[in-house]
């Protein structure tokens, strides 16, 4: 990120990718440009903003899922376990 001038009566904001202004236009970030305007969320993913259309994370592809447990037991103990997820 480039750095840029800024007088002493602008709002400084500190954030991961560097300080900014309150004037300065946009904030680039690795989901894009956003205005200093947006509402900026932290997520797991890192800082996104409201505006951004497209969010993309690793459970993207997973909708749903349901879990099962089986156990076999003998003579009172459980010997055995399987686990299944259904997508």
């Amino acid at each position: 990120m480039g750095t840029c001038e800024c007088s002493t009566t602008d709002e400084v904001i500190s954030t991961t990718y560097g300080k900014i202004s309150t004037t300065d236009e946009v904030i680039s970030t690795t989901y894009g440009k956003i205005s200093t305007t947006d509402e900026v969320i932290s997520t797991t993913y890192g800082k996104i903003s409201t505006t951004d259309e497209v969010i993309r994370t690793p459970t993207d592809e997973v909708i749903s899922a349901t879990t099962s447990m089986t156990t076999s037991t003998v003579s009172g103990n459980t010997i055995a376990f399987q686990c299944s997820i259904t997508i």
